[in-house]
Parts: C-alpha cells; sequence; structure tokens
C-alpha cells in the first residue's frame, strides 16, 4: 500500500473512531496489520489540516551564500553590535548561518568571552593611579621589586574552585570522567603566603578565621622565621605589602609595622596606601593562588592535612623563572592601570 494510501485510510479509520487516536490505532492495525502510534494519527491529521497536504511544510531555507555583499553586510551588521548572535544575523539578513560562519571565519572573527573582575568605586581610580605611579617611579631604583615582600591570605576548600579547563581526559570513546563533591563535609583552611625576590614565602596556615591577634601574632612571631631562607641584606632593605582587610587595618598591626618595617609598608593607612579593590595588582592574587589551587584540586583532598601537604608542594613547585616573569608583570599592569586611567586593564592584558 503507497504512503498516500496508507495516510488517507488513517484518516478514515480515525473518522470511525471519532478521532479517539488510541482506538484508531488499535482498529488500524487489525484491519491491514500495519502498526501505527496514536500521535502518528495525531500528526497526520495536524498536517492536513495546518499545510491542505499530507507532507510537512518545509521552511524556506537560506541559501548557503558567500560573496561581497553578503561579507559587507555581515561585518556591518558586526560593527554595530559586536554582541550579534549568528542565530539573529541569519534571520536578519536572509543569509544562512553556515555562510555567516564561513565569512566570520574568513574576516578573522573570534568570540572572545567576558573577563570578570573586581567592581572599582569612584574613589578608587586616584588611588589606583597614585600606587602605579609611586611603584614606577621606584623601579628606577636598583631591583626594588626585588625588596617588596607581596603577601595575602586565601581561603582553601575542600569542595572549592577547579579549573576543569586544566583537566582533561584524552579517549577515544567517552569515559564518563566525574568527580564526587563533599557539599555536605565542607571544611576550609585560612592560609598566608608570600612573595619577596626568587622566593615563595610561606605558606603559614591560620587556625580558623584570621583576626587582627593572630594576624599580629603571626607578623611577630612566625613571619620572621619564614623570612630565614632569605638572604640577609634583602631583609634589611625589605618592604612589606599588605591589602586592606579588616585584621590588616588593626592600630596593633600598624603600630608593629610602623616599629618593625618604619616608612617601608605598603597598606592601608601604611606610609603608601595600597589601593583597595586592586587584586588585578597583587602577584598573590593573579598568579599565586590560581596557581596553586590548579595543583592542589587536581584530585580531591581527603584530609586537612592533606590539604596543607598538597599546599607546601605545589608552594614548592614555583621556579624562580616564574617569579621573575611574575615581576615583569607587574610593572606591565601597572603600566596598563596608567593607560586607562587607574580602570581594569585585565582584558587588555595579551
Amino acid at each position: 500500500m503507497a504512503t498516500f494510501d496508507i495516510q488517507v485510510n488513517m484518516l478514515l479509520v480515525l473518522g470511525e473512531c471519532h478521532k479517539n487516536y488510541r482506538r484508531a490505532a488499535a482498529v488500524f492495525f487489525e484491519r491491514y496489520q500495519i502498526r501505527k502510534s496514536p500521535t502518528t494519527f495525531f500528526n497526520v491529521e495536524k498536517s492536513l489540516r495546518e499545510n491542505g497536504t499530507f507532507a510537512k511544510r518545509t521552511r524556506n531555507k537560506t541559501k548557503p551564500v558567500v560573496n561581497e555583499a553578503n561579507t559587507i553586510n555581515i561585518c556591518a551588521a558586526i560593527a554595530l553590535n559586536p554582541h550579534i548572535s549568528q542565530r539573529v544575523l541569519a534571520r536578519t539578513s536572509g543569509v544562512s548561518r553556515s555562510s555567516i560562519q564561513r565569512i566570520m571565519n574568513n574576516q578573522k572573527y573570534h568570540p572572545y568571552h567576558i573577563v570578570l573582575t573586581q567592581e572599582l568605586l569612584r574613589r578608587d581610580f586616584e588611588r589606583r593611579i597614585t600606587f602605579c605611579n609611586w611603584l614606577r617611579n621606584n623601579v628606577a631604583e636598583n631591583n626594588f621589586l626585588e625588596r617588596i615582600l607581596f603577601s595575602d591570605e586565601s581561603t582553601f576548600q575542600n569542595s572549592g574552585h577547579v579549573n576543569r579547563h586544566n583537566m582533561h581526559y584524552w579517549a577515544v570513546e567517552n569515559p564518563n570522567w566525574m568527580r564526587a563533591v563533599p557539599f555536605q563535609h565542607r571544611w576550609s583552611l585560612n592560609v598566608w603566603c608570600g612573595i619577596i625576590g626568587n622566593y615563595v614565602i610561606g605558606p603559614y596556615f591560620f587556625e580558623g578565621t584570621v583576626k587582627s591577634q593572630n594576624y599580629y601574632n603571626f607578623l611577630k612571631y612566625d613571619l620572621p622565621v619564614l623570612l630565614e631562607e632569605v638572604p640577609l641584606n634583602v631583609r634589611r632593605d625589605m618592604w612589606f605589602q599588605q591589602d586592606g582587610a579588616p585584621p590588616h587595618f588593626a592600630n596593633l598591626v600598624k603600630r608593629y609595622l610602623n616599629k618593625k618595617f618604619r616608612n617601608k609598608w605598603i597598606g592601608r593607612d601604611g606610609p603608601v596606601n595600597w589601593p583597595p579593590r586592586s587584586p588585578d595588582l597583587s602577584p598573590l592574587d593573579f598568579f599565586l593562588w590560581g596557581y596553586v589551587k590548579d595543583k592542589v584540586m587536581l584530585h580531591p583532598p581527603t584530609t586537612r592535612e592533606d590539604m596543607k601537604q598538597r599546599i607546601r608542594d605545589a608552594c614548592a613547585t614555583v621556579t624562580p623563572e616564574m617569579l621573575t616573569n611574575v615581576r615583569n608583570n607587574v610593572l606591565i599592569r601597572a603600566q596598563k592601570c596608567l593607560e586607562v586611567n587607574g580602570g581594569h586593564f585585565e582584558n587588555l592584558i595579551n
């Protein structure tokens, strides 16, 4: 029986069954020994009712044409709205998506992704400019950057950040790779690290939350021990940097820094002010923490001690060559910050 005859008979049977699709499917199979589902009966009736034919209505497909006129139109539309999607371009231009893709490839367009960064307040711009100018002016002094101890704290969680872009499983077939994340059994470590010259100082692990008293105790009793591996001539002429976190701003901390480093410390209300909301200028933020966390979280940590050891091991893999690049990056970032008048610049760094 031809397809057209089958569909005609399906409609006749459907009429006999008073549009009961399930009953029509059973009667049709009993009469013609051809199995059709109730959904098929529904679709045949719908197609005839809406299109006047048993065939489905076909969309008007645009022809894949790549020519000079289409190229100019597509490039002009992108110039007017760089966020426009290929689907919208195809709908508004009448050019097929495959042609649009070829045009965009020929014109070297790439789908760059947005960079998320720390929001700046109005008064932050001037502070960032002041600091970057100070840094750039002092860099002329021999090895100045190598004498700054950049420092910061970070929280490591057992279910924390994993950079999945750095995790691969090459295989011919999908291995269905997965990781169980212990959302109901979370714990964390508060870690301090520093960078000076070609040395990573630390890590140092705080017990519990970082507060002014235990941060002061760390500066007074633990930091000198951590710095013993740094040459004495570097320590004598060392600058200390910290951000404006509340524990760093406590009076007892500032009094100690004024006594220990005199006019050679950088921070909130210090001899040199660290600009707030500026992780893009801190080597710990733009380099070390991401580097260490990617290594630590490559496999899920089992215990706090396991995580501590992983952090120590990751810090130990940082090489002097890497830190030289980091110092160069500090200067590049300071210059970029000045070029944009203290605004965001990370999206401008290649």
